[in-house]
């Protein structure tokens, strides 16, 4: 259940959003900086980007939300620099606040972070690029950061089959990513390699997808909760090494092998961009983790702010 503050929250944040998109009517195509390849291989929009999104997940071990705003430099229609910190929200179920009243997470800024964008396009397939860094600027005990700097190196492969683009996602890292599909009640330090395969048909101004995914960590991993936070007053350490895939439900921090951090599963996504709105993105996603026995289902509003102003310029 979300708090008064975070329904306050994210209303405020929905009213922002709706207030820029009143300015975006009417407007060129977002760029596809602020997305990923393009079929039409355009590539990046050359020059300042600015985004706003508001997205989260919920299921049954929780909710989590977060507004994210970036800014970002495009040096041309191959390469770019983005920055960006999320702010989170947090509802902790019930039954956890039931076990233990301060478990409640809260909101707060998340990590600060930066990406590094590559895009080739090809005659057969487009390929993108992202690095990400991130600094551990959250708040640990809220799950927030691992208290560690984190990388994660994504690479996008898609292929243009008349309405049809199947595509494989790869990457590595030392932290599990958040995706659109799935934001975890729990953030990973440890090393990662993380797949996904798929395809998009896309029908006008709406495009639906379908894809399966795998998590195959490596080493040590620790798992800090997002929506379970440690007794006021403690230290908020690990208890000791667990193979609970779930002790992010009972401990704030959780220690173990590389099967405390495995997953796999499938997902399924419907996004639309309003033909009179093209600086919005409409997003709502289901992923199921079959060793969470999870079902999440997640939402996404974009708005590409430089997309709307260039336009507006125009």
């Amino acid at each position: 259940m979300l708090t008064q503050e975070t329904r306050l929250a994210a209303f405020l944040s929905l009213i922002l959003l709706c207030g820029f998109t009143s300015k975006a009517q009417n407007q060129s195509p977002t760029p596809a900086a602020t997305g990923g390849t393009a079929q039409d291989n355009a590539g990046f929009y050359p020059g300042w980007m600015l985004g706003m999104r508001f997205e989260g997940s919920t299921s049954s071990d929780g909710s989590v939300y977060d507004l994210g705003t970036g800014v970002g430099y495009n040096f041309s229609h191959r390469f770019g620099v983005d920055l960006g910190i999320p702010y989170f929200f947090v509802g902790t179920p019930t039954s956890i606040k039931g076990k233990n009243p301060t478990a409640v997470s809260g909101n707060g800024f998340g990590n600060f972070g930066a990406n590094v964008r590559f895009f080739l396009p090809g005659k057969a397939t487009n390929y993108a690029s992202t690095i990400h860094l991130g600094a551990p600027s959250g708040d640990k005990s809220k799950g927030f950061s691992t208290g560690h700097a984190t990388w994660n190196w994504s690479n996008h492969i898609e292929h243009g089959w008349g309405n049809f683009t199947p595509y494989i996602d790869a990457g590595v890292g030392n932290t599990v990513p958040d995706t659109h599909h799935f934001r975890r009640p729990f953030m990973t330090f440890g090393y990662n390699a993380a797949f996904e395969a798929g395809t998009a048909v896309d029908a006008g101004p709406i495009s639906l997808s379908a894809s399966a995914y795998d998590v195959a960590p490596w080493g040590p991993q620790t798992l800090a909760s997002r929506v379970f936070r440690c007794s006021s007053g403690s230290k908020c350490s690990a208890g000791g090494r667990t193979t609970n895939r779930k002790n992010y439900l009972n401990s704030s921090v959780s220690t173990g092998d590389a099967s405390l951090a495995r997953d796999n599963g499938f997902n399924a996504s419907a996004e639309y961009k309003p033909p009179k709105m093209k600086a919005l993105d409409l997003e709502i996603d289901y992923s199921r983790s079959v060793p969470l026995r999870l079902n999440s289902f997640s939402f996404g509003i974009a708005l590409d702010i430089a997309g709307a102003l260039r336009s507006h310029g125009n």
